[in-house]
């Protein structure tokens, strides 16, 4: 009996090894797929950064108040400007109720799909996409649009004194995702449907220089970090599903997909940015 149990043993590991030798062997004889070049789509929630507006705002004028108390500013001024911050801080909340609880960014990217023979599984697609400031730039550069750099310098003068303020801003996003997919091809169309994994990332940073009389560099100092600058990024991983639709012939057509993404790991500043649920890809894709 020993020796039959171990003969079953020898002849299911040998049956293993075929198989494993098969599909190895297919799927790298079988390298196919294709490529496509497009614009992958994350998406941003806004509400967190809207709702922290208000706060930031106060605590960089409690930082500053004690400083214009000191220039001889009288309790009217202070109320004065204490109610113009309001009406900006009440703009803002108008302006949140008109937008979109997810705003998409889109970024410079593509596909790179590697199909697999093992029936329920056709491919397995790999896709990145990126968007920095630098980039955008030069886009635009490109149609014609050019982008002041720094995008704001402001000089003021009175009494004596003066003061600059030199701003700009800085960012970047990208993202990698992994998905494994299933085809429905019928010619001229096809439907996939699948399922994968996401990393993105993404940052604001908004670049302020801010010249000032040395007694009140203090201050305004106090009230840039009170604006937490530093504190504009995001990040998630995510599992997704995916359905996407081709159109056009087997070799050259136009592509779409939607991303549903339920996070599994969250990070961010202090302003709350997060990643939207969706994402997308737009683009072309050449088969091969």
């Amino acid at each position: 009996m020993g020796g039959l149990g171990s003969a079953m043993k020898t002849r299911l590991l040998r049956a293993m090894t075929v198989a494993a030798c098969w599909v190895l062997i297919h799927a790298a004889t079988g390298i196919s797929g294709g490529i496509t070049f497009g614009v992958p789509i994350c998406t941003l929630a806004l509400s967190g950064p809207l709702d922290r507006v208000s706060i930031a705002a106060w605590d960089a004028y409690a930082a500053v108040e004690a400083a214009l108390i000191d220039l001889g500013l009288s309790a009217d001024d202070l109320d004065e400007i204490r109610a113009r911050i309001g009406e900006s801080i009440q703009q803002v909340d108008d302006v949140a109720s008109t937008v979109p609880p997810l705003v998409p960014i889109p970024l410079i990217g593509g596909t790179i799909e590697v199909s697999l023979p093992l029936i329920i599984i056709d491919a397995i697609r790999f896709t990145g996409g990126l968007l920095n400031d630098g980039l955008l730039r030069s886009a635009l550069g490109l149609a014609g649009i050019e982008i002041p750099a720094p995008l704001l310098e402001m000089t003021f003068d009175g009494g004596g004194d003066s003061a600059g303020a030199t701003i700009d801003v800085a960012f970047s996003s990208w993202l990698l995702s992994t998905d494994v997919v299933k085809r429905f091809d019928l010619v001229v169309l096809a439907v996939t449907i699948g399922a994968g994994v996401d990393l993105a990332r993404g940052e604001i940073r908004p670049l302020v220089d801010i010249e000032v009389p040395t007694e009140f560099e203090g201050a305004v100092g106090d009230a840039l970090t009170a604006l937490h600058l530093d504190g504009m990024s995001w990040s998630t991983f995510a599992v997704h599903g995916v359905v996407g639709l081709e159109i056009g012939p087997p070799f050259l057509r136009l592509y779409g997909d939607v991303r549903f993404l339920l996070p599994v790991s969250v990070g961010g500043g202090w302003w709350d940015l997060r990643a939207g649920g969706l994402a997308a890809v737009l683009g072309v894709v050449i088969r091969f």
